[in-house]
């Protein structure tokens, strides 16, 4: 009869190609990347200088590891790098956004990537925030929200697509509308703008969108309106 390996609970075993995972140890992980994720809902997590081949977050005097789950990024928003922000790596970008950075501007509706009320612009497309991930935002992407449009609170601040949103009407709960404006500077901003769009071209750019107040007339007003201004 073979000699017996003796354990200790749910140690690793003789032989085995890599170490198991008890249920002990899964749950020790996972609480310090709960305690992580709450710490980064309160603002943003500065990361320390961590020793060679070690990531931390936290102060200098109070550091914990970054757990697996999280990542450090560095994100490009309305023409400014931010400091590092450790981000759980399923957090989408509007979670950070609104949790971590303090940014309410982009109005979550569905969180399912259908109405569009959530809308950014990242590298001159409009997108659902609410369904990329922030982890992957953190290389050099440029993103702009309705925050990094207007210069100030005074009608003449404001861009020339909220500008004409606000003359023509084109709104009613206001849920969607910050959608639409980000859609529509992405069809007005391109690299290649469109400075006398047709019919059709804003309602391909403006397709993700949804307003349940059904003010389209007025929103396509608004579009013509804000393209007239920004060719002058």
């Amino acid at each position: 009869m073979s000699e017996e390996v003796k354990t200790e609970g749910p140690a690793e075993q003789k032989g085995s190609s890599g170490p198991s995972v008890s249920r002990r140890r899964f749950l020790a992980g996972a609480g310090v990347g709960l305690a992580a994720g709450a710490a980064a809902a309160t603002g943003v997590i500065a990361v320390a200088g961590p020793k060679q081949g070690e990531t931390t977050v936290g102060t200098p005097a109070q550091t914990i590891n970054l757990p697996a789950s999280m990542r450090k990024v560095s994100l490009n928003m309305n023409g400014k790098v931010l400091p590092d922000v450790a981000v759980d790596v399923r957090s989408s970008l509007w979670e950070v956004m609104t949790y971590q950075l303090g940014m309410v501007g982009a109005n979550l509706g569905c969180d399912r990537a259908e109405c569009g009320a959530c809308a950014v612009v990242i590298d001159g497309r409009a997108v659902n925030s609410c369904t990329v991930l922030a982890a992957r935002l953190g290389r050099g992407q440029k993103i702009t929200t309705i925050e990094g449009l207007a210069k100030g609170t005074k009608p003449e601040d404001l861009h020339p697509i909220q500008r004409a949103y606000w003359q023509k009407g084109g709104f009613q709960c206001g849920i969607c509308t910050r959608g639409f404006i980000m859609s529509t500077y992405a069809l007005l901003s391109a690299k290649t703008p469109v400075q006398i769009p047709t019919e059709d071209q804003v309602r391909e750019a403006l397709s993700g969108n949804i307003c349940r107040c059904s003010e389209y007339p007025k929103i396509f007003d608004s579009v013509f309106s804000a393209a007239e201004e920004m060719r002058k």
